[in-house]
């Protein structure tokens, strides 16, 4: 995870997410319980997927905020994207996930990066 803050004074944050599933439950009693035995029996499958070349999902926060998400394919792959969004917010030149250049000499990306 990097946090930083750009030249307006405004703190960023960018991440991946381990789990792509909504973050909270708003559901009661036996459904819920249900709900969790699937997700516990489902994790070893969804852990050998993310190392298998499931993508990432990256989320970008500007003041607490979602601004953007990505998702990049592999492990390492996402941690490159993550430092050149990181960079790019300290450039101050993030605007967003299409912000990335999608051709010619500048747009180097990672082989196997997908931007949304």
């Amino acid at each position: 995870m990097a946090v930083l803050t750009d030249a307006g004074g405004t703190v960023w944050s960018i991440r991946r997410r381990w789990w792509s599933f909504p973050s909270t439950l708003d559901l009661l009693g036996w459904v819920g319980d249900l709900i969790g035995v699937l997700f516990l029996i489902l994790w070893p499958f969804w852990l050998l997927g993310k190392f298998c070349g499931v993508r990432w999902v990256i989320t970008i926060n500007r003041d607490g905020e979602r601004v953007g998400k990505e998702r990049v394919r592999g492990w390492k792959n996402s941690k490159l994207r993550m430092t050149e969004i990181a960079q790019q917010v300290a450039a101050g030149g993030y605007s967003g996930p299409d912000s990335a250049p999608r051709s010619g000499p500048e747009s180097e990306l990672p082989p196997g990066t997908i931007v949304y």
